[in-house]
């Protein structure tokens, strides 16, 4: 999906899961693997980007997960307001 066709509030689906360059101790400890996998084919709600235009999710209360707008494909754009 190309940069700037997402917006904030728009509903995506995960279609993909990216490559990780961390060692197995810390992605065991972490469970970012695990995290990545079980977004995999649910649906989020976008709450932002950052300057690299990675989009920030919340799959879990207390968690946020940037990803690449590659891996997401969009199911439902926030309508805008009159």
């Amino acid at each position: 999906m190309r940069a700037g066709k997402l917006r904030i509030g728009d509903k995506v689906k995960v279609i993909g899961i990216p490559r990780l360059s961390i060692s197995k101790k810390l992605d065991t400890e972490l469970g970012t693997t695990k995290l990545f996998r079980f977004m995999l084919g649910r649906v989020y709600t976008i709450k932002g980007f950052d300057e690299y235009g990675h989009v920030e999710l919340h799959p879990k209360r207390l968690t946020q997960v940037w990803i690449e707008q590659d891996f997401l494909k969009l199911r439902a754009r926030k309508l805008k307001r009159a």
